[in-house]
């Protein structure tokens, strides 16, 4: 699926943000990914708050994936934060998900597998430094992928899934010279990460043409 947002023709101001991987109602996370918190429910409480704090109610949040493990009696509450967080958010499927309970939760405004975020913003030219009217193009899927849309022409695949465990090991070369992130809450201090600050922190790395990467 396609999403375009234009930020440029806002009366007020909205951001667009990512995030993924809450595994809310799963125990075994907290020691799996050293969660700094007592228990699940802690951790839920952080979540929301992290999450408000930064987002507002005219924002755009990209979730991708892996929103909870709850049985029973448990769902109401899970459904009852999401429509508690601020932000029109987009659903994207992780491998914990199930379809079905996530099309339930009528918060979400779209549910994908995968999903091309094209942000129109305005960004200062590379050689004046004026602002001018620039789209930049998100490839948003739960798993790390090799290869994404436009990755020639500078676009930027977000992912979730890994809990930063390629950022080390044999895997760790995965990262390098390549604009591509993954937005585990985990990794930002439980917090929706914006779109500005994907496109600080990767943008400087130089755009590969096709002939470069034979």
């Amino acid at each position: 699926m396609r999403l375009d947002i234009n930020l440029t023709q806002d009366k007020e101001e909205r951001n667009v943000f990512f995030t993924s991987d809450f595994h809310m109602y799963h125990n075994n996370v907290l020691k799996f990914d050293n969660r700094p918190f007592e228990d699940i429910h802690e951790m839920h409480i952080a979540l929301e708050e992290r999450w408000n704090e930064v987002v507002g109610p005219n924002d755009i949040v990209i979730y991708l994936g892996d929103l909870d493990f709850a049985r029973g009696d448990d769902k109401p509450s899970v459904e009852g934060m999401m429509y508690r967080l601020n932000g029109t958010i987009h659903f994207v499927m992780g491998n914990h998900d199930k379809y079905a309970d996530i099309k339930k939760i009528g918060k979400f405004a779209s549910v994908n597998d995968y999903l091309e975020v094209r942000v129109k913003h305005m960004f200062p030219d590379s050689n004046t430094g004026v602002l001018k009217v620039t789209e930049t193009l998100f490839c948003c899927m739960h798993y790390p992928i090799f290869e994404w849309n436009k990755k020639h022409n500078g676009s930027y695949h977000i992912h979730g899934h890994s809990h930063g465990n390629i950022y080390h090991g044999e895997e760790s070369g995965y990262y390098e010279g390549r604009r591509v992130m993954d937005v585990g809450c985990m990794l930002h201090n439980y917090t929706p990460i914006s779109y500005k600050t994907v496109m600080d922190t990767l943008g400087v790395i130089p755009i590969k043409s096709l002939k470069d990467r034979v």
